[in-house]
């Protein structure tokens, strides 16, 4: 029984389940057209240091008649002051930030901005499909590149952030914040990271998480900029993102690099030695994973998905008793967790405990018909 050969294929550890492929919708708008109703409604974003000397740029884009924008964080972080530019070539401050998201690298913010040059965009609710067409859409007074398209080529899991859209329109180093748009003319998407040097991976935070930002007082630019003066792009948040980015590229070496990085700013970052264990477990260096797996659950106790991961490198090392352990953890953690039942099944299989093997399956089938099968068929093959 080639259990061993099953054990392999949750090698996707921190499970980035890429889905099936579906043909795009042929309720679709053509490109011009839909180029031309969302571009008034993108922004192109420039910070400046306290010296007013340019600092950065991105994009973002108008979800709210009053004049409310949404951008990446990132964008703004560090700098003094920031302003944006309309697609009528019009600047204005941005006076607030009314929402943030800091594990989604999301940003609410307000502008005192005349409401006739507010041209507000309508966010789709729902995931997008894998092969779905999709465009990213920049300011047309942007001197790069302000229209692009592709496809979605994934959808993954990130730990402790979500789903992430990974799309193969290509777009510059400057085009953090653009919407990513379906073929229906609404955003399924705000740009986030890409991966340079040919590869053209880049990858999107979804609507659904956009649409969640809702306003509340907030604070001022300011008020906020001093919230933040400890962060910047080398901080342990930026060089996780940067990690992140690494490793959905499977560049697992550098992105352990980011990563190591990450835990030297902040020793207590429970989910940058996540991601190193999980750098490990791909690299096969399964003791080094078990180790850092360990450091991120003695910061977080209630770590499900590391539990998990644990199981799985103590499975690959043979240490069976351990693996159990973990994946129950795991359960008990969070009992609507399929995958660990899913390993343990498989595990219990291993040390020749059918019985238990079969109360795993009995769970699955709750749960996730598709793994229970997977089980189901190898208890009796």
């Amino acid at each position: 029984m080639k259990v061993h050969s099953y054990l392999h294929l949750l090698r996707l550890f921190p499970l980035f389940f890429l889905i099936t492929v579906i043909f795009p919708s042929l309720a679709q708008e053509k490109l011009p057209e839909i180029v031309k109703k969302v571009q008034p409604s993108v922004v192109d974003i420039v910070t400046h240091d306290e010296n007013s000397i340019n600092f950065g740029s991105g994009s973002g884009v108008f979800i709210s008649q009053n004049g409310d924008i949404i951008t990446n964080r990132h964008v703004l972080l560090g700098a003094n002051r920031a302003e944006i530019q309309t697609a009528e070539g019009e600047f204005y401050p941005i006076t607030k930030i009314v929402a943030e998201d800091k594990e989604g690298d999301l940003v609410r913010a307000s502008l005192n901005i005349p409401q006739e040059l507010v041209h507000p965009i309508r966010l789709s609710y729902s995931i997008p499909e894998v092969g779905e067409r999709v465009i990213v859409i920049g300011n047309p007074y942007w001197n790069e590149q302000t229209v692009s398209d592709g496809i979605v080529s994934a959808v993954r899991e990130i730990p402790e952030l979500g789903k992430i859209i990974q799309i193969n329109a290509p777009i510059s180093h400057y085009s953090s914040g653009r919407p990513v748009v379906n073929m229906k003319g609404e955003v399924i998407g705000v740009a986030t990271f890409q991966i340079i040097g040919g590869q053209n991976l880049n990858f999107a935070i979804p609507s659904e998480r956009v649409a969640k930002l809702e306003p509340e007082k907030g604070k001022t630019f300011a008020e906020w900029k001093a919230g933040t003066r400890q962060e910047c792009l080398a901080s342990a948040e930026g060089l996780y993102f940067k990690g992140l980015a690494f490793f959905l590229a499977e560049d697992y070496e550098k992105a352990l690099s980011y990563f190591e990085k990450a835990v030297e700013k902040n020793p207590r970052y429970a989910d940058a030695y996540f991601s190193i264990g999980g750098c490990n477990y791909a690299l096969g260096r399964y003791t080094e994973a078990i180790e850092a797996l360990k450091q991120a659950i003695r910061i977080k106790p209630d770590y499900a998905k590391a539990y998990f991961g644990l199981g799985l490198a103590y499975g690959k090392l043979g240490s069976y008793t351990e693996a159990i352990e973990a994946y129950k953890q795991a359960i008990r953690i969070k009992p609507d967790f399929a995958e660990p039942h899913l390993a343990l099944g498989l595990t219990y299989l291993i040390v020749g405990d059918k019985g238990s093997a079969l109360d795993e399956y009995k769970i699955l089938k709750g749960l996730n018909s598709n793994l229970a099968n997977v089980l189901f068929n190898l208890i009796y093959r």
